[in-house]
Order: C-alpha cells, then structure tokens, then sequence
C-alpha cells in the first residue's frame, strides 16, 4: 500500500510541476518565433517602414533631405548674350529641372575636354529633366565676341544654351575662381554639388542621376 501511494503522490507532483512550467515554456516559444521573424527580415516594433515613393510609374526609395546646409543658386543677371536660346534665361523659369551651370571659355583646353561629356549628358538626361546652361566667362577680351562664341559653339557642337557673362557677373554670384567648373542646382534651387576643372565624369553623372531622381518640384 504504501508503495501504491508513493507512486500516485510522485505523479501529482510531476503533474503540479508541468502546470507551473507550461506558461513559462510558451512564452519562450513565442519570443523565439517572434525573434526568428525579424531575423528573416520582416518589419518589427524598431524598424522603420520607409514607404516607396512613386512618380511617373518609377518607385523610387529615399529619405527627406536636410537643405539648410545647402546655398540657393544665384539668379542669372547681368547677362550680355545668348548662344543657343531664344530668349533670356532665368533659373526661375526651370521650375522641376535639375540644371548643371557649366563656367567655360571656349580657348581654354580644360574646357574644352569637357564638352563632350557634357553634350553626352544632355544627350540622355535633357529629356529627363536636366537643363544644361554653359556660362562663357571671358579670360581674354577678344573671348567677349559672341560671332567667336557663336563659332565655338557650333564648331563643338554644343546644343544646350550658352549665355555670355562679360562682365564676371555671375562668375562672382557663384563665387567661381576656375575654368572649368560645374555647379549642379537640385529641383529647388539648391546647389547641392560642385566640380572644379577636369575629371571625376562618373562622380557628376551619379550626382545627375540622383538629383533627377529626387522628384521634388520647387
């Protein structure tokens, strides 16, 4: 008898002990699957969702850039001439354009080099949003002639537009010491990249692309 008893108060215990242990199993289970989930790369309760942002049919990821460490492109002024565009041209007037401002002269050889970058990049991206303006800043007077850089220009056959900056204006509105440079102005007018003379092509055609792919309007 009291091997019989011995037996059934041995099985409530290991009975009482699995009620105990029960809850404390599950919990286990569950925040091992929970964390087998997040591992797989699902979202969890600390990991942002960032929502794709669609225009034009494209989805394209990105997150809200700070610009207040970015300056406002200065508006062209003091103009003296036109190559290659009708009327005077105002950056105010590109609403929803990137523009790549282009400081050259056309008998210096460094920009020179440049130029069929630049009309291989408004070849394929013009029609995409990018406006390319070519500001020639004489560094001789006789470079002041627009019948010589009306000839320059066709000779290289540049077909994005060209206004002529005599007199430093604008070369002194953006600050600008070289030939060549480019100042690339996002779609609010903010410059956000600058490239003095040669080189570093596959570095500014990366900028375009990125700033063309923003889909911001000013």
């Amino acid at each position: 008898m009291i091997r019989n008893y011995s037996g059934i108060l041995l099985l409530v215990i290991i009975a009482v002990i699995g009620l105990i242990l029960a809850p404390a199993i599950y919990f286990l289970d569950s925040s091992t699957a929970k964390a087998t989930t997040s591992s797989e790369g699902q979202p969890s309760s600390t990991t942002p969702v960032v929502l794709p942002l669609v225009q034009n049919g494209i989805t394209q990821n990105h997150f809200m850039i700070d610009k207040s460490q970015f300056k406002k492109a200065p508006e062209f002024t003091g103009v003296t001439g036109f190559v290659n565009t009708p009327a005077a041209i105002k950056l105010s007037d590109l609403k929803g354009k990137v523009v790549l401002v282009h400081f050259w002269t056309y008998t210096c050889i460094n920009c020179i080099r440049t130029i069929p970058h630049l009309n291989d990049w408004y070849q394929k991206y013009s029609n995409k949003g990018l406006v390319i303006i070519g500001v020639q800043t004489p560094e001789f007077s006789d470079e002041k002639n627009i019948n010589s850089v009306n000839a320059a220009v066709q000779n290289f056959q540049i077909k994005y537009p060209i206004i002529l900056d005599n007199n430093y204006v604008n070369w002194n509105a953006y600050g600008n010491s070289y030939w060549p440079r480019d100042y690339l102005v996002d779609n609010q007018g903010f410059i956000r990249y600058n490239h003095i003379g040669e080189g570093d092509y596959s570095q500014t055609e990366q900028m375009i692309q990125s700033l063309l792919a923003e889909g911001v309007t000013r």
